[in-house]
This record gives C-alpha cells, sequence and structure tokens, in this order.
C-alpha cells in the first residue's frame, strides 16, 4: 500500500524539501501552498495523512482543521511557528494529531510521519485478529471499521482519540501514566508534549458524553471504570 500524504506550507522551498524527502520514502505527496484551496484539494486526494500549517495565505490552519474533522479521521500533524501552549492544545483539542514547532529537522518530520503511520497500521491489524465489536454502557465500537455508534448515531473520534479509547476500553481497572499511554499510542513518548494526552482524554468525554467510564486517577494518570459489553 502506498500512503498519500498532503503538504498544507505557504513556504515553498520549505514544501518542496519536505516532499522530497517524503518521495524518497515511497509515499505519495500533493503540495498546497494555500488555505483558500487547500480543504478543496483536501476532499479530492482524500489522504492518510495530512501536514498543515497554521499561518496560511487565505483560510487559516485551524480553520482547515476543523473543516477536515467534520468528514476525515485523517491523521493530521500540524507544523507552526507558533510556540505557545495555548496553540498547542488548540490544535490537538480540534482534532489534531500531533504538533511540530519550526523550526524542526525534516528527518523529525519524516520519522513522525512513519510513527503515525506505524501505529494506524498496528491497531487496524491486531483489529483484524480479536473480536471485532466491543463496547460499554450505550457504546458500540466496530474494531475493523473503526466505527463507534450510541444508541442514536455515529460518534466521530479522531485517529488518536480512537486508539486511546480503545486501549483503555481494552484493558479494564488498569491504571496508566500519561506516559505509558504516549508510549503504547505514539510507539515514542522522547517527541511527546504529555498534555496531549490530557487534551485527548477530554474530547473522548466530551464526545461521548460520557464524563464516568474514563477515570482520571490523581497524581497517576487514567484507567477505564468498568468492563467491555
Amino acid at each position: 500500500m502506498k500512503y498519500k500524504i498532503m503538504i498544507v506550507e505557504d513556504e515553498v522551498e520549505l514544501a518542496e524539501i519536505e516532499r522530497d524527502f517524503l518521495l524518497a520514502e515511497q509515499y505519495d505527496v500533493l503540495l498546497c501552498h494555500d488555505g483558500n484551496t487547500a480543504f478543496g484539494l483536501f476532499q479530492q486526494y482524500q489522504p492518510d495523512i495530512l501536514l498543515l500549517d497554521i499561518m496560511l495565505p487565505g483560510i487559516d490552519g485551524i480553520e482547515i482543521l476543523r473543516r477536515v474533522r467534520t468528514e476525515s479521521s485523517a491523521i493530521v500533524i500540524i507544523t507552526s511557528a507558533k510556540e505557545s501552549e495555548f496553540d498547542r492544545i488548540l490544535g490537538l483539542g480540534l482534532g489534531a494529531d500531533d504538533y511540530m514547532t519550526k523550526p524542526f529537522s525534516i528527518k523529525e518530520m519524516v520519522a513522525r510521519v512513519k510513527a503515525q503511520l506505524r501505529r494506524s497500521f498496528y491497531f487496524n491489524e491486531k483489529s483484524s485478529h480479536t473480536e471485532h465489536i466491543i463496547g460499554f454502557q450505550n457504546i458500540k465500537i466496530d474494531l475493523k471499521s473503526r466505527q463507534i455508534m450510541n444508541a442514536e448515531a455515529e460518534i466521530f473520534l479522531t485517529v488518536k482519540e480512537y486508539d486511546i479509547l480503545v486501549f483503555l476500553l481494552q484493558h479494564p481497572n488498569q491504571v496508566f501514566t500519561r506516559e505509558q499511554i504516549f508510549e503504547h499510542i505514539w510507539g515514542t513518548w522522547e517527541v511527546g508534549d504529555l498534555n496531549t494526552i490530557t487534551v485527548h482524554v477530554q474530547k473522548i468525554r466530551e464526545k461521548l458524553k460520557d464524563t464516568e467510564s474514563i477515570v482520571t486517577v490523581r497524581g497517576v494518570g487514567y484507567r477505564f471504570n468498568g468492563a467491555m459489553l
């Protein structure tokens, strides 16, 4: 399978360098340099990973991320010169899977892309060898299609929100630190901001409308409180 990567970056030289390194890894790559055309191209191209700059001419990256998350669970890695914790948490809270602050090493960018794809492949492969329908309370999760349903409608989680939820569900009543969760979901935690886990758990609770199933163990981490159906 040849993965598709879309780069939305107004610094043309940087975008072309990123493209060349990713092409050398045998990925398909599409470039876009402005926000006004980015979402339309995203819908046409349907990439596996979107590398998305925040500061763009026209529509900014945050608004593009909002639109992407209304219809896609593609992996989104934000790349930005903004360094504040607020911007990082805002991006992750809106559904980004990772956040890289400029300037960054192109080799690090490639490593993060590989890590995201590796984790996504791992979870898809694992689900194909286990009972593919799991659930709790009124929530049902199809591990093959990655669909989440309650009694009323489908619930849309980002890739990493889904992976965290399933990981905790498959280990009921076991406490995991944020470091352990990050290492399991991202494959490493050496490049990670542990606030990422806090933000993702908050979003899972909001989207499931459930503040009780994933319990915060103060000073330690999180656990799934209960048993799967």
